[in-house]
């Protein structure tokens, strides 16, 4: 279990040996963060392990779904569920549903921590707009709140430049199309706009899993005088993808393709419907010694489907209307010393709807009728959230520096129920009378960051953060098993202490963190005798782990990136009932937890040809370790590695082609594979898959 350990100090050791020799070069090559705090900052004049995905690369991964590209950080994992749009996460936590990433566009969150959804880059916009991809990994700084515990994703949209006209193709297997473009037009030299639009279409290689989105981006960027700026973002987007479900083992190996659902189940065509809007405007005022930005925003969004995982496949119908404003007020006092000032305010309406589409007759373990018709909850939640916070930056010597923040958010929840109030409908489903609930917490950070010499600094920091439960976690409630939970579920506290290494030299660029997590009050998923999962505030989980990231240039042909970490995530206290056995309790405390693998890491070899100019290749491998199944321990999922291999040929200054091929081993292995109930639930990773394409630019 531990060999990676071993091999990864092998790859430092080999990688501090050309160090001395990059450090005396006279050029640095330096990295720049925005998601910290707004502004652009050195990474290494930052005490936190931050993350980036340049331009380039995103442009010659053409990838299927953005998670690709943000892989090549070191410690992000993001599965691509069944092929299509959905993903979860794995960073600095196992992989999971929960709302412990906190996921930006342009700085502005793309949804409300009380309506979290683990797929929140499908609303994202990703087409050729985008120009850079930034990941905060453990507890964001004091300008953001509930779900920046384990990392902040940012996706970052290009600044406006010259008159520009672009169009993409990319063609696929299963009937895989995708088309992009965009429009650029300066109004004049202070005043421009860009829109930029992508549609895709993908049978999906497994059955029943077509998907088809479309989505547009409209910039408009407004520079009033030398000291302020407007910028204003619209953001639009439809995802209509057919549904499926995990395999067993048993299914898995007979054939991966299938989709996991019963005949009866594909008769009725199970999908996914989601729209999304955003319009955000930022106002900044930019004036040596004081900087202030200002975001407005109003954010809408649905999400329709059918429950396939659930006994009687229910169906969910969901929208959020959201208002907000993010405000910063950053004062500079000297060279050396410097204030903000900030505060976060949103308003969030939910509506949920649940109900039986079709008579359904469950067998084995919770058998039950569930009636056509039958209603399982139907009610409106109003979320407020008020967060204002500081943070202060000094310098102690010229080469050492500190920061000090402190966050206070108090979120308040509205909950209206249109059912009357019973304990039970029959199948295990509570409805409560409407209440208001309300969470408070103050969050403290401090970090030091110690510049070695103009290329590279060490750093420790402590950062405290929370998770707020999710208006469905607090509200639609099982009937026997969460009675005393009414009202007692509490917001997960994370702890994370981290010290780190960083270093950008001419050909060689080095970031290390280690980081330990402790997460208290952790909700948990537990389950009712009809299968369905409730949440509740169960255990005290530790995450530790180590992360590694370099990118290597050994000459002008071949260079070299390695994401790399290796991490432990386990129960420090966990009691967990025994749904088999009535009144039985097991003890989980230092179990490790479901689906943490031992490491992921991803390598790649970059090759631009000097024979033929504009040809770049990259062969990359992809791997993640060990991991239980399940969190009694019993049994162990062996992980895996895959390769795939890309090639872009800019043919001229304004034609591109590119080809890449996923999987190429044509390697059957599961995605992620995890036990419940005592039945495996396996998502199988993609077979081999090839891709061809071009982009003009005119």
């Amino acid at each position: 279990m531990k060999s990676g350990f071993s091999y990864s100090l092998i790859a430092i050791a080999l990688l501090q040996a050309d160090v001395v020799w990059a450090q005396q070069q006279n050029d640095d090559i330096e990295k720049i963060i925005v998601t910290a705090s707004r502004t652009v900052k050195a990474n290494t004049d930052l005490a936190l392990s931050a993350g980036s995905v340049s331009t380039e690369v995103i442009r010659n991964d053409n990838a299927q779904h953005v998670s690709e590209s943000l892989e090549t950080i070191s410690g992000v994992l993001l599965n691509q569920l069944s092929g299509g749009q959905g993903h979860n996460a794995a960073i600095r936590m196992p992989i999971n549903f929960g709302g412990y990433t906190l996921y930006l566009q342009d700085n502005v969150p793309l949804q409300s921590a009380a309506f979290y959804n683990h797929n929140a880059l499908w609303w994202a916009s990703t087409n050729s707009s985008v120009s850079r991809l930034e990941v905060i990994k453990g507890a964001g700084t004091s300008l953001y709140g509930s779900g920046a515990v384990a990392a902040t994703v940012n996706v970052i949209s290009a600044p406006i430049d010259e008159d520009s006209r672009e169009f993409g193709i990319t063609l696929g297997e299963s009937s895989y199309q995708r088309v992009n473009g965009s429009t650029t037009y300066n109004i004049s030299d202070s005043n421009g706009i860009r829109v930029s639009a992508a549609y895709l279409n993908n049978e999906g290689w497994r059955d029943h899993s077509s998907v088809e989105k479309s989505e547009l981006n409209v910039l408009h960027e407004l520079q009033i005088d030398d000291k302020q700026s407007l910028k204003t973002s619209l953001i639009a987007s439809t995802l209509d993808q057919q549904m499926l479900n995990t395999l067993s083992e048993e299914a898995f190996l007979q054939d991966p393709t299938q989709s996991g659902l019963q005949p009866a189940v594909l008769a009725i065509d199970p999908r996914r419907k989601t729209d999304y809007l955003r319009v955000s405007s930022e106002y900044v005022y930019d004036d040596n010694d004081l900087y202030a930005s200002v975001i407005p925003y109003f954010r809408y969004r649905t999400n329709d489907y059918i429950a396939t995982w659930q006994p009687s496949m229910p169906n969910i119908e969901s929208s959020v209307r959201s208002i907000g404003l993010l405000a910063l007020t950053n004062f500079r006092h000297s060279v050396d010393f410097e204030t903000t000032f900030g505060i976060d305010l949103e308003r969030s309406e939910g509506d949920d709807f649940s109900y039986q589409p079709t008579t359904v007759t469950t067998t084995g373990w919770g058998a039950a009728t569930y009636p056509q018709g039958h209603i399982f909850y139907k009610d409106s939640t109003t979320f407020t959230g008020i967060s204002p916070y500081i943070q202060h930056t000094g310098q102690l010597t010229e080469q050492l520096n500190y920061a000090l923040g402190l966050r206070y958010d108090h979120n308040k929840y509205q909950f209206d129920n249109t059912l009357p109030t019973y304990d039970n409908d029959g199948f295990g489903n509570r409805s409560i009378a409407s209440r208001e609930d309300t969470f408070k917490h103050l969050s403290p950070k401090a970090s030091l960051n110690y510049r070695l010499d103009a290329q590279s600094s060490i750093y420790a920091r402590y950062a405290n953060a929370i998770r707020i439960p999710t208006a469905s976690e607090l509200y639609h409630l099982k009937s026997k098993e969460t009675s005393s939970q009414l009202g007692s579920i509490s917001e997960e506290t994370s702890d994370t202490y981290e010290m780190g290494y960083k270093a950008n030299f001419e050909n060689l660029s080095i970031e290390l963190a280690y980081y330990v997590m402790d997460v208290k009050e952790a909700i948990v998923t537990a389950t009712d005798g009809y299968g369905a999962s409730f949440r509740v505030n169960a255990s005290e989980v530790r995450h530790q782990g180590f992360e590694f990231g370099t990118t290597y240039t050994f000459s002008p042909t071949w260079s070299l990136a390695l994401a790399y970490s290796q991490s432990d995530h386990e129960f420090v206290h966990y009691i967990k009932g025994n749904n088999f056995v009535k009144n039985e309790e097991d003890d989980l405390s230092n179990n490790s937890l479901v689906m943490a693998p031992e490491y992921v890491a991803n390598l790649r070899l970059n090759y631009d040809s000097q024979y033929i100019a504009g040809l770049n290749i990259t062969a990359e491998i992809k791997s993640i370790g060990d991991y239980w199944m399940d969190s009694e321990n019993s049994r162990q999922h062996s992980g895996y590695t895959i390769a795939n291999l890309k090639a872009n040929y800019q043919v001229t200054d304004t034609l591109k082609l590119h080809a890449r091929i996923a999987n190429i081993t044509d390697k059957t292995y599961a995605l992620q594979a995890e036990i419940r109930f005592n039945k495996e639930r396996i998502q199988p990773g993609a077979p081999r898959m090839a891709y061809v394409g071009l982009s003009y630019t005119f």
